[in-house]
């Protein structure tokens, strides 16, 4: 646990298939420990993924009176261009599948960011974990 190895490079991951309920969990485990170890640095993932240049975009978009379907298109293609051509470089799998899982992944952060900061206890691997700051559990030990 104390010392930290970094990798050179990014690597595939492949975790196979997976239903809804499995990768919404995984999400918002890993939502939650980061929320509770890192607040300062967990707070601004809202603004990662495309949904908030989307959105940003198509509000100025709409204001300038500009085509809102060429805006998302351009957006889009801004946000998963860099994606998928790493994916390429790395010789990872690649498919329109995967676009639209990359989609799919970023329209799911808001809700996963929320559930983060108000909700409780996660599971994992069946087991429900409560992942608690240490002020927290200092406080239920002197109560």
């Amino acid at each position: 646990g104390l010392r930290v190895n970094l990798v050179a490079s990014p690597f595939e991951q492949p975790l196979g298939q997976r239903s809804f309920a499995e990768i919404w969990s995984r999400q918002t485990r890993w939502a939650r420990l980061r929320r509770v170890t890192f607040p300062l640095f967990f707070t601004p993932e809202i603004l990662t993924g495309a949904a908030a240049p989307l959105l940003l975009a198509l509000v100025a978009a709409a204001s300038a009176g500009v085509s809102l379907s060429t805006t998302a298109l351009w957006v889009l293609a801004i946000a998963y261009l860099p994606e998928c051509l790493l994916a390429l470089a790395k010789g990872w799998y690649l498919s329109p599948r995967s676009v639209t899982a990359m989609i799919a992944r970023d329209a799911m952060l808001p809700a996963i960011w929320a559930r983060a900061w108000f909700g409780g206890a996660v599971e994992w691997r069946g087991n429900e974990m409560t992942i608690r700051t240490r002020a927290l559990t200092e406080l239920e030990e002197i109560a």
